[in-house]
């Protein structure tokens, strides 16, 4: 990207951060023909809005069920009910990681998805922040796909990096880094990206990496309405991704829902905020089929904030906005 083009970008992203559905590769209907590959046609296309991930070229509908909260069911019986929920409300992309529930939610994802496997998309991570080694990802790949019942992912990212160090770690020589980026060569996984939840300098310093030719094709951190006053991933790393046309994947996006517990927002406005800003896709997390119901009608639904309103949500919950509330990017 070239200089004029990159403050164009910048420009753009500071002066509201505002986008419609339709905006930043955003169509409507099903996912487009390089969204998932071959498909088995058992699945009729998403209801949702979709937006292109990045420089992945994957459309992607607008929400994503978290794979966290489908390991929090009561059974597998109940896992499956949500799940199925899912794809019925037009959700074609999910979110798991190995480490969730010693591997209950990749298990319980893949037993569900497996009859349609070929008409969505499914992410997963590797966590193993003792062992940032090119062994320890091979290890966690060979069992989520043993686990998610698939012989490939459409998403494999480096998971939780928590520190410069961390991400150092990973993309030393012989780290994990350099293994997913070769099963990528190898085909086992179409795209790689990485993931974290506590500090944006982490993200800042795997920018570093990606400007010396290490080009992932996803980012995923904390994007919500009080993350813009505190330590915040919005103000320090997004307008970056932007101009670099990486992925741009929102999870914690209502701090795992202790803004609606303590009235600071309304899921309403935390999903509106959110997908108001040059986010493709928000990773949510939903135990409950109804609320699955719910936030994909707010995802059909959705209309962009303004710039005035961007900024009317921001100034309201400031007085808020303290450092305690940040416990869950631990």
């Amino acid at each position: 990207m070239d200089r004029r083009m990159f403050a164009r970008t910048v420009a753009a992203v500071l002066a509201g951060l505002g986008l419609p559905a339709r905006g930043h590769g955003a169509t409507e209907g099903g996912l487009a023909a390089a969204g998932t590959g071959s498909s088995s046609g058992l699945l009729p296309p998403s209801s949702l809005p979709t937006r292109r991930l990045g420089r992945t070229g994957l459309d992607v509908p607008i929400l994503s069920l978290g794979g966290h909260h489908v390991g929090r069911a009561a059974s597998e019986a109940d896992a499956r009910v949500l799940v199925e929920t899912a794809l019925e409300e037009g959700i074609r992309f999910f979110d798991n990681a190995e480490s969730y529930h010693g591997g209950k939610s990749e298990r319980w994802l893949g037993a569900a998805l497996e009859s349609v496997r070929s008409d969505v998309l499914i992410m997963t991570k590797t966590h193993s922040p003792r062992d940032r080694s090119a062994e320890s990802a091979r290890r966690h790949l060979e069992g989520s796909l043993e686990r998610l019942r698939t012989d490939y992912l459409d998403l494999w990212q480096l998971h939780s990096t928590k520190s410069v160090e961390d991400v150092d770690q990973a993309f030393r020589p012989g780290g994990a880094m350099e293994y997913i980026m070769r099963a990528k060569e190898e085909g086992l996984v179409r795209f790689v990206g990485v993931t974290g939840h506590v500090t944006p300098a982490a993200h800042r310093q795997a920018l570093k990496y990606w400007d010396e030719g290490w080009q992932f094709d996803t980012f995923q951190f904390p994007i919500n309405p009080i993350d813009y006053h505190q330590r915040s991933f919005q103000r320090q790393v997004l307008v970056d991704i932007v101009a670099r046309d990486i992925g741009m994947i929102a999870m914690k996006t209502s701090a795992d829902g202790r803004l609606l517990r303590e009235g600071i927002c309304t899921i309403e406005e935390t999903l509106r905020y959110v997908w108001s800003l040059p986010v493709n896709v928000a990773v949510v997390g939903m135990e409950r089929p109804d609320l699955v119901r719910h936030n994909a009608r707010l995802a059909r639904e959705f209309k962009p904030m303004s710039p005035d309103e961007l900024q009317s949500l921001r100034d309201r919950i400031e007085p808020r906005a303290d450092l305690s509330l940040e416990w869950y990017k631990a």
